[in-house]
């Protein structure tokens, strides 16, 4: 993928405008955890720039990007070396179970000269509430490659959901940051968020 065409000023997150990209039609058991719907905003994923899929019997929220671009060097506006995208999704869930989501993949691709570095991770948290969690992972440069990264929350930072209330809005700010002065690309090709007991979700009896 070729990120120099890409590279321009977007709109600040607070401009942008979620856009719902997919809600089921039919719901699964209501004894299993599923997806019910998905949103996005912020200056990594304007309209139009995002590709969505609900899959896995509705575990598993895959997103697909096409401006998720941080830049810097020549041409670049000091806004452009931090881009973000906030997707939130709604989840189905047991009663009398609470449950988090410990990590997000995130995989793209970064040329980072040497001397410069790069960042990449998330924000979970539930809308309405004040708890969060955070996880950022470093680039450390000299790199011309792909990348593959996991963000991690350790347990006792998890951030969970209320007991007993179903489909609360989750929310998974990525971002992707850069602290260079030279020419220097970081782009996030795609994000996934896995809900299953056995992997990526925790849960915990009320």
């Amino acid at each position: 993928m070729r990120y120099s065409v890409f590279i321009a000023a977007f709109a600040a997150l607070t401009a942008a405008t979620p856009v719902a990209i997919e809600e089921r039609q039919s719901a699964p058991s209501p004894d299993q955890v599923y997806v019910e719907k998905v949103t996005w905003a912020g200056t990594g994923c304007p309209p139009g720039s995002v590709s969505a899929d609900i899959g896995e019997q509705a575990t598993l929220v895959s997103l697909s990007f096409s401006k998720y671009v941080a830049a810097t060097g020549s041409g670049q506006s000091s806004s452009d070396a931090r881009k973000n995208c906030d997707v939130r999704i709604t989840l189905h869930y047991p009663q009398g179970w609470s449950w988090t989501v410990a990590t997000t993949d995130m995989r793209g691709y970064a040329r980072i000269p040497a001397g410069c570095s790069g960042r990449l991770g998330a924000n979970y948290f539930f809308s309405g509430t004040q708890n969060d969690a955070r996880s950022m992972l470093t680039i450390d440069g000299p790199k011309d490659d792909n990348y593959r990264l996991t963000s991690t929350i350790p347990h006792d930072s998890l951030v969970w959901s209320k007991c007993g209330v179903t489909g609360p809005l989750f929310n998974v700010n990525s971002q992707a940051i850069l602290n260079c002065s030279k020419d220097a690309i970081l782009g996030v090709d795609t994000q996934d968020t896995k809900f299953e007991m056995q992997l990526h979700l925790s849960w915990k009896k009320c």
